[in-house]
Order: C-alpha cells, then sequence, then structure tokens
C-alpha cells in the first residue's frame, strides 16, 4: 500500500478538534504514514464547516490550507487551490461549482451550464451550450 486515504470525519476532527481524542489519533497518524485526501472528501468537508457549522468560507479554505501543509498528506493541489481561490472570490457559487470551473479552467476546456450565476461570474470558461 502506497498511501491511506482519508474519510472525511478524520479531516473534520482535526479541524474542529471537537473531539479531542480522535483529533489528536488523526494527526498522530498523519506523522507518521503517508496519506491521501480525495477531491470528494475536500469536498465533504467544505460542506459540513459551511453548512452544518456555519464557518465562513475563508476561514475553511484557511484550515484546510493549514491540514494541506502536512508532508504526508497528498491532494489534488493545483486543482483544489484553484477551487478554494475562486470559492472565496465567489460567494454566490458553490464549491462544487468552483470546482467545476476550475478543472474546466486547468484542462483549458469550456464549461457548459444553464446556471446564470456560473456564467456571470465565470465566463468565457463558463457558457450556455448553444
Amino acid at each position: 500500500m502506497t498511501a491511506t486515504s482519508l474519510d472525511a470525519n478524520v479531516v473534520l476532527r482535526m479541524i474542529l478538534n471537537d473531539v479531542p481524542e480522535q483529533a489528536n489519533r488523526g494527526a498522530e497518524f498523519l506523522d507518521r504514514h503517508k496519506c491521501y485526501l480525495t477531491d470528494v472528501v475536500i469536498s465533504e468537508c467544505v460542506f459540513v464547516l459551511e453548512k452544518v457549522y456555519k464557518l465562513d468560507r475563508f476561514f475553511i479554505k484557511r484550515s484546510m490550507e493549514i491540514l494541506f501543509e502536512i508532508e504526508t498528506l497528498n491532494f489534488n493541489e493545483r486543482l483544489i487551490e484553484e477551487t478554494f481561490d475562486l470559492y472565496v472570490a465567489h460567494k454566490s457559487l458553490s464549491f462544487a461549482d468552483c470546482y467545476s470551473v476550475a478543472e474546466a479552467t486547468l484542462r483549458q476546456n469550456e464549461l457548459l451550464t444553464f446556471d446564470r450565476a456560473i456564467i456571470r461570474k465565470c465566463s468565457p470558461v463558463a457558457k450556455e451550450p448553444l
């Protein structure tokens, strides 16, 4: 096994420290093992932090950035950083919307959508299908 994938609840415990024993176990594991954080788990964490815990977008971004600094943790760095930049800049767009725009941008693709907010804020990458 080359790396251990983390579930959202491990990440959330470490960010929130609401169950200190679990937060410590997660952090200690990361200190000793190479781990991977999937885009889906990152998205789930953002959703929970924003919708359940009502945390602000900048705080969420900064909390995740602190986690991303851990040497043993790998993730889709370029795409996730671009996604977080859009997420903080465009309050009316969800993290998933920002992810779609960031991925299209990095792949030099267009994003076809009927979502007017995405088109307004993210053209020329985002446009309606003709």
